[in-house]
């Protein structure tokens, strides 16, 4: 029996139970069953449970079931060009002057102006320092070439040198002192031989002069002649008694003192030259290469510079719209900062994309998709959208990719391809709208409330409802295959038929289920 045609023990019962007294009239043998009340016919009243109590319950019947996702997106050009300062070498830009967020510019248009004179004058200076850099690297490559060429020649001059002081020791020490000390000792016996020659001589003469009858005058110039000749032989024998002394215990000592400090000198030296000579060179070398390396970086950076200086006046690359900032995962990014730093004055540092040219054809929907709704937005899958600035307007679009790899935590990224007609003109990148999707749409699906099917531990695959039978007077578990959930809705693909009725509270006692055995659940659809 229906909901809507009670019998009248059931119909007289349910009067009781709420309180209320009404007449009946009895049906007539034959005849239709008494029609409930209309608003009985419009909305299902309660059935009795097997304990008494009253229950809610729901009357089953095919009707429209689908799910639907909804996404917040933006609107996004597909095709944009990032205006960004790319300089090798300088940092610091001073705008003159910025076209503003906003415009719509052509190719060649004039986008930044800033102030040169301040990379001019960097120029003027590395130019300056690079031509005298030049001259110190020709200096010391041929101060280079000139230290290869003597380096081996002064290392040879040294030992050469040590040779020369070694034999000088060496023959002063076997020779040379030897003839010395002698022409010394020599010398005083010659003087004091030439001094007994003349003590002998004056003798002789007095001895004569006494015995010849010379003039006294001529003896007395004789005999004087005689004895300064003695006394200057004495003198002599005194003088080269000096002379040996000295030599012997000085002068000889002294210059044999001389010649062994040369030799360690030169020793040292020569020892000296071969261990540094050598490194000298190679450190030439190094330098010659470091003035090189530099010379190499003031190259670099005056030309880096120079392409900067061409950075100073910046133009459209592509006809569009600009943007301050950059646009990043649907979202313009930095545009209220760079607005202050793009006035006249303002200064920009070097790397920054400073702006950015939308081509406002063709555009792109690009939405995020949670985790939980990632399984049911797929590519391929048409979608309606609702720009948030055109309530009334809607669009057609269709995913065209969803990423694999979260963007964030619980966020997916998915882009849409939109079509666009004369209506969305007004559309501009960086817009908002609201994209929906329907997965799944079934117009002849059995659906329950969510609350109307239960599960037990712990099996809790398995699903069932409370069937009312005998019209209302009891109520049986029966077990069904569960298909889609959507909300507090619930998809039943097996298990009931429309004019079921099911109670929408589970009853403290439950008869047996009519259709399959107990503990057993119905084979779900594939």
């Amino acid at each position: 029996m229906k909901c809507r045609h009670w019998s009248l023990g059931a119909y007289l019962l349910g009067i009781a139970m709420i309180g209320m007294t009404a007449a009946a009239e009895k049906p007539k043998p034959g005849s239709a069953p008494a029609k409930a009340p209309a608003a009985a016919a419009a909305t299902p009243k309660a059935a009795e449970a097997p304990s008494g109590e009253s229950s809610s319950t729901y009357k089953v019947k095919k009707e429209l079931f689908k799910i639907e996702v909804s996404l917040k997106g933006v609107f996004e050009a597909e095709r944009t060009t990032e205006i960004a300062l790319k300089s090798q070498q300088w940092a610091a830009f001073e705008v003159l002057q910025a076209v503003e967020h906003g415009a719509t510019v052509r190719r060649g248009d004039v986008l930044l102006r800033f102030d040169p004179e301040k990379i001019d004058e960097e120029i003027a200076d590395l130019r300056t320092k690079a031509a005298a850099s030049e001259l110190a690297l020709r200096q010391a490559a041929e101060n280079l070439r000139a230290s290869e060429a003597s380096t081996p020649l002064d290392v040879k001059a040294a030992e050469r040198a040590k040779q020369i002081a070694d034999e000088d020791l060496a023959t002063f020490l076997k020779v040379d002192r030897q003839l010395l000390e002698k022409g010394a000792e020599n010398s005083l016996k010659s003087s004091e031989f030439w001094l007994d020659q003349q003590k002998e001589e004056l003798r002789q003469l007095e001895k004569m002069y006494r015995a010849d009858e010379l003039t006294e005058e001529t003896e007395e110039i004789v005999l004087k002649r005689a004895r300064n000749a003695v006394e200057n032989a004495e003198f002599s024998v005194e003088n080269a008694r000096a002379r040996r002394d000295q030599s012997l215990n000085v002068e000889i000592p002294r210059r044999q003192e001389a010649l062994q400090q040369a030799a360690v000198r030169q020793d040292i030296a020569w020892t000296k030259a071969k261990e540094t000579l050598p490194l000298t060179l190679v450190q030439a070398r190094r330098d010659l290469e470091k003035q090189k390396l530099d010379r190499t970086r003031e190259e670099k950076k005056l030309k880096g510079l120079l392409a900067d200086r061409e950075l100073m006046t910046i133009k459209a690359p592509t006809d569009g719209v600009v943007y301050y900032g950059r646009f990043v995962r649907g979202k313009w990014s930095g545009m209220e900062a760079l607005a202050d730093s793009l006035r006249r004055g303002g200064s920009v540092t070097k790397g920054a994309t400073v702006m950015t040219i939308a081509q406002p054809r063709p555009l792109v929907i690009r939405t995020s998709v949670s985790e939980g709704d990632l399984e049911k937005v797929r590519p391929g899958m048409k979608a309606s959208v609702r720009p948030t600035a055109f309530a009334e307007m809607r669009l057609a679009a269709t995913v065209a990719r969803v990423d694999a790899i979260p963007a964030g935590a619980d966020t997916f990224e998915a882009r849409l391809e939109v079509k666009l007609d004369e209506k969305a003109a007004a559309l501009m990148p960086g817009m908002a709208c609201t994209v929906k999707l329907v997965p799944y749409a079934d117009r002849e699906a059995v659906v329950l409330p969510a609350k109307a099917v239960f599960s037990d531990e712990p099996d809790e695959e398995k699903s069932y409802v409370y069937l009312t039978t005998d019209g209302g007077k009891t109520s049986a578990k029966r077990y069904v295959t569960v298909g889609k959930r959507s909300d507090e809705r619930v998809e039943i693909v097996k298990g009931l038929a429309p004019g079921d009725v099911v109670l929408l509270e589970r009853p403290k006692n439950a008869g047996p289920a009519p259709g399959p055995k107990t503990g057993e659940g119905p084979k779900k659809k594939d």
